[in-house]
């Protein structure tokens, strides 16, 4: 047990210090090469700005999540939605299938100068992008779990009489939900990106502006401390779907 034990703390203590490692070298590495700051700044530089900026950060990444988790969450509630009406509707999911199919080789992101457009520069454009970042995988893997639940359990249903919607709740929308968090996990990351970079295009406030002004004037420091806020969020956020995962799924455990 004390064995087990320790090999699960060295595991997550051995990543930081091999981090810490590098981290170090290269601020000696940078300081005896001379780099110009504006190319590759010192970590301790960047360290320097979490310290002095901390405020400013925090503000503009509040005004990014909250844009971000309020699509995620519209995007659930609509990926499911049109899931479960594919799900039910065979000629819903012979008009659904082929779009939500389609949907998966567009970048999203080509929509974002039309949003603009259409909802201004405030939080609605953003939130937008991140509900059509996030919904429509979710819808196609719900209905496409949804169906083949269905097959592999219809006989089962029938011969316990078993009412739709009994079935539905207790059968087939357990047996999708590895797949939506599959899903969920994927696309949750991706959409934060798609936040910041629509925030790029146009916005008041958030990560994309304070990474805008810092490129504007040259503070690659600064670029680097969105950009590791950015990263953190985005690990942050899957670790949270896969923690989430094993405690709703727990009669099945998968490695993912």
């Amino acid at each position: 047990m004390k064995g087990n034990y320790m090999s699960r703390i060295s595991r997550r203590i051995f990543p930081v210090l091999f981090v810490m490692l590098l981290i170090f070298v290269l601020e000696l590495t940078l300081q005896k090469a001379k780099v110009p700051e504006y190319i590759i700044p010192l970590p301790s530089k960047v360290t320097d700005v979490f310290l002095t900026d901390w405020v400013i950060i925090f503000q503009n990444t509040l005004v990014t999540v909250s844009e971000w988790l309020l699509g995620v969450f519209l995007a659930i509630v609509l990926g499911l939605f049109l899931g479960f009406l594919s799900f039910k509707s065979e000629k819903i999911h012979s008009i659904l299938s082929p779009l939500l199919i389609i949907s998966q080789s567009i970048p999203y992101l080509v929509f974002t100068p039309l949003l603009m457009i259409w909802l201004g520069l405030g939080m609605a454009p953003k939130v937008a992008l991140v509900v059509l970042t996030c919904s429509f995988p979710i819808s196609l893997v719900m209905q496409n779990d949804l169906i083949e639940a269905k097959k592999e359990y219809h006989l089962i249903v029938e011969m316990l009489q078993i009412n739709s919607m009994k079935a539905f709740f207790h059968i087939y929308f357990p047996y999708s939900l590895p797949g939506f968090f599959n899903a969920l996990k994927i696309s949750i990351s991706y959409s934060f990106g798609s936040a910041v970079l629509a925030e790029l295009m146009g916005s008041e406030s958030g990560l994309g502006i304070y990474l805008l002004r810092a490129q504007a004037t040259f503070r690659t420091d600064k670029v680097i401390a969105a950009v590791i806020v950015i990263i953190f969020i985005s690990l942050i956020s899957t670790f949270f779907v896969s923690l989430l995962r094993k405690k709703i799924i727990f009669w099945k455990t998968a490695k993912h």
